[in-house]
């Protein structure tokens, strides 16, 4: 999908179908496996890993005496539809769709601390990448036990980034706001998609039904 406006408008939309029906959930799925799977999931390894935490959660959420398949369902779609969304991104994509939102001051504002805040995360993945790497050149296996300590060298080197950006935006005496004039390309094939991601968010409006966890109500 090449226009970031309806990629974020529809992963809001889907996201929101998968939580407040179970039918929201398939046909976010579904949406998925139509428009989304070729780019997001590159194998069946990667598949089975993005299962595991919904089965963990749904495994809970029976264990307390809720509805661990629908749960399961539900977490699933957003998950994919979340994946989906973060392998088609482009670097910009946020500042783009911020100031066409929200203008050059709080919509310049929010996409760049959208756009800090997807950096952080990709920085985060690739020095996950090389920790990872370097243990196997040892010949060592990532256990339990070295979890902690990896997980800790990662977000204190980000941390520094952090910094080194907070920094850098001070120099260049950046306050608020800023000029950006975004372009959009909108293909046919997008808006088809678009327009069935509102469809879905629509349907599951009226079939929503209510969700259990714990004792808690929830509108799902």
């Amino acid at each position: 999908m090449q226009d970031p406006r309806i990629r974020l408008l529809g992963t809001a939309l889907l996201s929101c179908a998968a939580w407040i029906s179970l039918s929201g959930a398939v046909l976010s799925i579904l949406w998925w496996g139509i428009w989304g799977r070729n780019t997001s999931i590159k194998s069946v390894r990667t598949f089975i890993i993005l299962l595991i935490i919904p089965a963990v959660m749904s495994i809970a959420a029976t264990w307390s005496g809720g509805d661990g398949l629908s749960y399961f369902i539900r977490i699933t779609a957003i998950l994919l539809i979340a994946s989906w969304m973060f392998a088609e991104r482009y670097p910009g994509e946020l500042l783009d769709v911020g100031v066409y939102f929200g203008g050059m001051k709080l919509g310049f504002d929010l996409g760049l601390i959208g756009e800090l805040s997807m950096s952080a995360l990709e920085v985060m993945a690739k020095e996950t990448d090389r920790v990872s790497i370097a243990i196997r050149q040892k010949g060592n296996h990532i256990s339990p036990g070295i979890i902690p300590a990896v997980f800790s060298g990662v977000v204190i080197r980000e941390l520094q980034l952090a910094q080194e950006r907070a920094i850098l935006l001070t120099l260049r005496g950046y306050t608020s706001g800023g000029t950006h004039c975004p372009t959009f390309v909108s293909p046919k094939e997008d808006r088809i998609a678009g327009a069935f991601s509102c469809a879905i968010f629509l349907f599951s409006l009226i079939a929503g039904d209510f969700f259990i966890i714990s004792g808690s109500t929830f509108i799902v």
